[in-house]
């Protein structure tokens, strides 16, 4: 999504780029030291609009970054799919999965802000004004297809005994939740998960299995990703004036389905350690136990080294042999690939 494409959509239109950068930086101000006050800017237009541009734009690739790592089979069960995006804000979601699809398909957007309702509506009607948009502001809805629910950057705010409730109310066939990477969430996730486990929903990414998270009560370590993000360069522009970093993204991503099954990797990457001179050191998921894999530098091409150190947490580990079994770690070899 171009920002210049978005600007005229806005509930509030800024007179200049500098007056929204003060406004993403009063934003920035009410998430990081203000919390006490943070749904202030869901009653100011001013506001909500600033977010809008800034956060929407740049939070939209993530729902294709994220693809990548999903199942094919998976990805096309959804595209026969209602999108229940539950949290909507602004549509950020909606407007990245119908962009992904390329065509109309049934939207419902579930929102309690009125501002919000009324910047999504706004933008979906200016981008895409002969396709319908359904908005609700509780789960009272009547899908024609199987369910897919999107929660981005909902969950978070909602906590999982809300959460929970939207997904008795909802009965959803697919779920996938794209969360800040923060580590107060992660045990919420945690209770989310156990739910969903226990009401017979797969779970198809992270967690190779459904076994217990070997990381649940840890105070220091979490689960969570990261993608890269290009940024256009406008948004790249502003993120620099605005001091926000808006490429390298941390995630905590989670998907769900009663439909299918996913033969997931064995080995899921959860943390790039410190490298030395010798060696990648990777904390790792192995069959839902953490261990600590040490791959030496020895002996590889410059292609490979370059690979490994651009593999961010959360991509796929496939291991081709274990070279030695030490007290705390593995020295592995892997395979290669980014196919999960």
């Amino acid at each position: 999504m171009q920002l210049h494409s978005l600007m005229p959509y806005l509930l509030y239109q800024f007179k200049n780029e500098h007056e929204l950068i003060k406004a993403i930086e009063e934003l920035s101000l009410k998430f990081t030291q203000k919390r006490e006050r943070l749904s202030d800017y869901l009653k100011d237009e001013r506001l909500t609009s600033a977010y809008t541009a800034f956060y929407l734009t740049t939070n939209m690739p993530k729902l294709e970054a994220v693809f990548q790592w999903m199942p094919g089979e998976w990805l096309e069960k959804l595209k026969n799919c209602t999108l229940i995006d539950l949290g909507a804000g602004p549509g950020t979601f909606s407007l990245a999965f119908r962009e992904w699809l390329g065509h109309s398909t049934e939207v419902i957007q579930i929102e309690t802000s009125t501002l919000m309702r009324e910047q999504a509506k706004k933008i979906w009607d200016g981008l895409y004004p002969n396709e319908p948009l359904i908005q609700a502001i509780n789960s009272r809805i009547n899908p024609h297809k199987e369910k897919f629910l999107l929660l981005g950057h909902s969950a978070n705010e909602m906590g999982a005994e809300l959460v929970s409730r939207y997904i008795n109310e909802i009965e959803p066939d697919h779920i996938l939740f794209i969360e800040p990477g923060t580590k107060t969430f992660f045990p919420e996730m945690l209770k989310i998960r156990s739910l969903l486990l226990s009401q017979n929903y797969n779970v198809l990414y992270p967690c190779p299995n459904a076994s217990d998270c070997p990381l649940k009560g840890s105070d220091e370590d979490w689960c969570h990703q990261f993608i890269q993000v290009k940024q256009d360069p406008e948004l790249e522009r502003l993120s620099q004036m605005a001091k926000k970093d808006r490429s390298l993204l941390p995630l905590i991503v989670h998907a769900y389905s009663k439909k299918i099954k996913s033969k997931n990797a064995e080995v899921r990457l959860i943390r790039v350690l410190p490298e030395t001179k010798f060696s990648f050191e990777w904390q790792t998921c192995e069959l839902n136990k953490a261990e600590h894999y040490q791959i030496m530098k020895r002996g590889l091409d410059k292609p490979a080294l370059n690979a490994l150190e651009k593999t961010l947490a959360g991509a796929p580990v496939f291991v081709e042999v274990v070279e030695k079994m030490m007290e705390n770690r593995k020295r592995v070899k892997i395979k290669l690939t980014t196919k999960s």
